[in-house]
């Protein structure tokens, strides 16, 4: 029942803070969750899912992945401009969603198709606005746990997903409807260079804009929520991994550490410390789509035999 009740707090503590001042909870937010979620992250996929994924499987994805931070450290060094680097790794994040889709389309033609539409989503998204796309993606992002979550707690997925949808839908368009109908005036924050974070360019003159942001800080705080309270305790510490991650104790140390320096370092100076952040950030990311999309043969009912088999590369 503690837990819930800290829920139900931190929900409604977010939900206002969103409201109130979305930039400042963004950047706070970012600079002191920001680095602990994708680590935490990335090493409860990696030990809930690396059994499960055929070893050449892994391999591709890293190399692709690996291919993405190396697009952000060339833009960040000047080495590429940013519009090409937006490209390009679009390029590549729909790469990662045509392999997944591949091996997904032998299993079941379906659930091919769903990932054959979000390639051509992209592919769009690519020749029309890459920087609106890539901040599509980036808002989107945020509700991804709720694919983990559903595929860890299949035997209530619909006492799940009804949870999930009224806190990740429900209540972010309550905030976009208050903030452009508000019931009480509040003063607008006066720093918006946070605004490009989640607002296109081309979407900045709408009156939905600051709204829209509002929300999306909203979700980025229950995506942080939800992945350093649930994903850190599902972490199992003996299961096999790609990768050789410390025990909880000095992980979390570590962990500490380091999350101490990024604070330090967004206040010192937040664009910059956002771009090198935004390395890491982009690996975990995009490792989640193709990733969700193998999974939705256990996400999605179907034939028995399919739930829980080995996602092989081999034909």
């Amino acid at each position: 029942m503690s837990a819930v009740i800290w829920a139900g707090v931190i929900i409604v503590f977010s939900a206002f803070s969103a409201i109130a001042f979305p930039f400042t909870t963004y950047a706070t937010t970012l600079a002191t969750f920001g680095i602990a979620h994708v680590a935490i992250e990335l090493r409860y996929v990696d030990s809930r899912f690396h059994q499960q994924l055929d070893r050449a499987i892994e391999v591709r994805l890293v190399q692709l992945l690996a291919a993405i931070a190396l697009l952000r450290c060339c833009a960040i060094w000047g080495w590429m401009g940013s519009w090409l680097a937006y490209i390009l790794e679009l390029c590549c994040g729909m790469g990662l969603v045509l392999f997944a889709t591949r091996h997904l389309y032998r299993q079941n033609w379906r659930l091919g198709a769903i990932g054959i539409a979000v390639s051509c989503l992209l592919g769009i998204g690519i020749i029309i606005d890459p920087i609106a796309t890539s901040i599509t993606f980036a808002i989107i992002h945020n509700f991804t746990p709720v694919g983990f979550i559903l595929e860890r707690e299949r035997s209530n997925f619909k006492s799940i997903l009804l949870t999930c949808g009224f806190v990740f839908v429900v209540i972010p368009l309550l905030i976009i409807l208050y903030q452009l109908f508000p019931i009480l005036t509040l003063p607008l924050e006066t720093n918006r260079n946070y605004l490009s974070a989640f607002i296109a360019p081309s979407w900045q003159k709408l009156a939905i804009a600051y709204p829209l942001f509002s929300a999306v800080t909203f979700l980025q705080c229950m995506h942080y929520a939800t992945v350093i309270g649930l994903f850190s305790q599902w972490t199992k510490e003996r299961s096999p991994t790609l990768l050789p991650w410390l025990p909880s104790k000095y992980f979390y140390c570590l962990l500490g550490g380091i999350s101490l320096i990024f604070l330090v370092a967004f206040q010192q100076s937040f664009t910059l410390t956002r771009s090198f952040y935004g390395i890491a950030a982009s690996i975990h990311a995009w490792l989640e789509i193709p990733l969700l999309l193998l999974l939705t043969q256990q996400l999605i009912p179907q034939k028995p035999a399919a739930i829980g088999s080995k996602i092989s590369s081999k034909g």
